[in-house]
């Protein structure tokens, strides 16, 4: 079985980058390894049974992956704000902009925020797009990570038919942040 680090190497290394409204997982025997994995065999440690960050971990590996149904399944059953902060990012990537928005009101100002901010923001510095470059000066007035904004970002662009680079990579530093971040717990007990 694959660590989790194997896993977010496999799916950072991923081409073309993950679409923004996915219709089925990018690779269904990943989501099958992440669902089986023991937490000893994915953290390389062996949590608390039920821990709440490596159920987090299991329900962002499975949104990188594109399958919204598996992550919907976990994290629905995560009842804190970081539950809510990947059962936010389903609904968005499932084209639910409403109830996305429900989960957003729900996780709050989550810790991991000013980070996903800070690498969001790195990402957008050389863009050209008139779009990304007004969503970065809103990051910037903002000093904080703005789910809402981007989500009717990504709304626009599949009205538009237009899946743009730039949103797809500050998808990709969202949910990375946010893997990160849910790891980082798992770490430090």
């Amino acid at each position: 079985m694959p660590t989790f680090d194997a896993i977010v190497q496999q799916l950072q290394a991923r081409e073309p980058l993950a679409p923004l409204y996915p219709t089925q997982p990018w690779n269904q025997d990943l989501s099958r390894q992440i669902a089986q994995a023991s937490d000893a065999e994915l953290f390389g440690t062996a949590p608390s049974s039920g821990s709440t960050m490596t159920t987090a971990c299991r329900a962002g590996l499975l949104l990188w992956n594109d399958d919204l149904d598996g992550s919907h399944r976990i994290s629905q059953g995560v009842e804190d704000a970081t539950g809510s902060f990947w059962h936010a990012i389903m609904h968005r990537r499932e084209g639910d902009a409403a109830n996305s928005g429900y989960w957003w009101r729900k996780t709050g100002a989550h810790p991991a925020f000013a980070e996903v901010q800070a690498e969001a923001l790195r990402v957008l510095q050389n863009e050209s797009d008139e779009q990304a470059q007004e969503f970065a000066a809103a990051l910037k007035r903002a000093a904080t990570w703005l789910p809402v904004e981007f989500v009717a970002h990504c709304e626009t662009a599949r009205r538009d038919g237009d899946e743009a680079d730039w949103l797809k990579r500050v998808q990709v530093v969202e949910t990375a942040v946010l893997l990160r971040w849910c790891r980082n717990r798992i770490a430090s007990g």
